[in-house]
């Protein structure tokens, strides 16, 4: 991860500096309070994820929350629902035992069951930070004897140029002056999933691919649940000669293509919110032995 942070765009969510404050006691008291908002409304936008609403409007929310907030003993006494701290209770889904399966009210269930591939996404990416924590979550993927059979490579600005030339010398295509590929540019980030297996004398090579797949599509969902657009795209220049040179590959390993991400158009938005489209039926791919 030692290229995760270094060089790259930060998104809009930058951490900010705290002056001390010159009281008699000495201590940091307005660095004290400040990071005690920012807990107490990241519990907010907690409890409203919990609740089921994706990234963004659980932020949204919680502002609307803080903006309005009453005094903690106010709200208790109101009987609002609230915690003693002036949080909102929990309301979601309790995992620590078997629950009745609803699509609907579990927010993991509803966000396998609405994802969807965005294939246009506005400018807005998560930021490196963002990803290290969404990375973290889909450490979770099973994985045969933990190996981690994948990583990812990060892929901004200028590098979208060097991803378009590499695939242009792939497809031997030549380009006016001053023309480059716009495929790459689709998104303001890419990350390419490289599955990286490893000999193992219980783990073949292609239950290894299987794994790194499972991170992908796991990054997928996580991004979505988080609020993001993506479409996880490929095509048959993916492991030519060029475009594996740009990628550092080893002979091992395997580009399963790449995930454009970004911010969901609005538009896209309003179609989701009334969208009729149905899941499959479940019976074609259930049987028995």
């Amino acid at each position: 991860m030692g290229e995760l942070m270094g060089g790259h765009k930060k998104g809009k969510h930058k951490d900010k500096k705290h002056k001390k404050s010159k009281g008699s006691t000495g201590k940091d008291t307005d660095r004290a309070y400040d990071d005690g908002a920012c807990q107490v409304t990241k519990e907010r936008v907690r409890a409203h994820f919990l609740d089921g609403n994706t990234g963004p409007w659980a932020k949204n929310l919680a502002a609307e929350e803080a903006k309005n907030a009453q005094p903690a003993g106010a709200a208790a006494a109101a009987g609002n629902g609230s915690s003693e701290s002036g949080l909102p209770t929990r309301r979601g889904p309790d995992y620590s035992v078997p629950s009745s399966i609803d699509l609907v009210a579990d927010p993991v269930l509803h966000a396998l069951s609405t994802r969807r591939s965005i294939s246009k996404v506005d400018p807005e990416t998560p930021n490196d930070a963002d990803l290290l924590e969404l990375i973290r979550s889909i450490s979770s993927v099973a994985d045969h004897k933990g190996l981690r059979p994948w990583r990812f490579l990060i892929i901004r600005g200028d590098d979208r140029h060097r991803l378009g030339e590499a695939l242009d010398e792939a497809g031997g295509v030549r380009r006016k002056p001053g023309e480059v590929n716009q495929k790459p540019l689709r998104a303001e980030l890419l990350l390419a999933l490289v599955a990286s297996p490893t000999k193992h004398e219980k783990v073949p090579e292609w239950e290894q691919h299987a794994t790194a797949a499972g991170a992908g599509h796991l990054l997928e969902l996580a991004l979505w649940q988080a609020g993001w657009g993506v479409m996880w795209r490929s095509g048959t220049l993916a492991n030519s000669e060029p475009v594996r040179r740009l990628h550092r590959l080893k002979d091992s390993e395997l580009l399963m293509g790449w995930f454009y991400i970004g911010a969901v158009p609005e538009r896209y938005r309003q179609r989701l919110a009334t969208s009729t489209r149905p899941l499959p039926s479940p019976e074609q791919f259930l049987d028995t032995l």
